[in-house]
């Protein structure tokens, strides 16, 4: 958050069972544009393959985030 306040762009990697709490929080911090890239949940007790997979398959919602487009961006 502290990031975006400054003009840097970022995107906050949540899974879609944290989709709601993402938003109450991004909200309640006075950023409710701030971008999410959302994953299938879980992240933690993957094999590396695994997590490469997952994180190949955000990579799209992230390019979007940072660049500001609403095409592949979610949230």
């Amino acid at each position: 958050m502290e990031l975006e306040r400054r003009g840097i762009p970022t995107v906050t990697v949540c899974t879609h069972l944290f989709v709601t709490l993402g938003n109450v929080e991004r909200r309640a911090l006075g950023m409710p544009e701030l971008p999410l890239a959302i994953p299938q949940h879980p992240l933690g007790g993957l094999c590396a393959e695994a997590v490469k997979e997952k994180a190949d398959a955000l990579l799209e919602q992230v390019v979007a985030g940072l660049t500001g487009s609403t095409e592949s961006a979610s949230g």
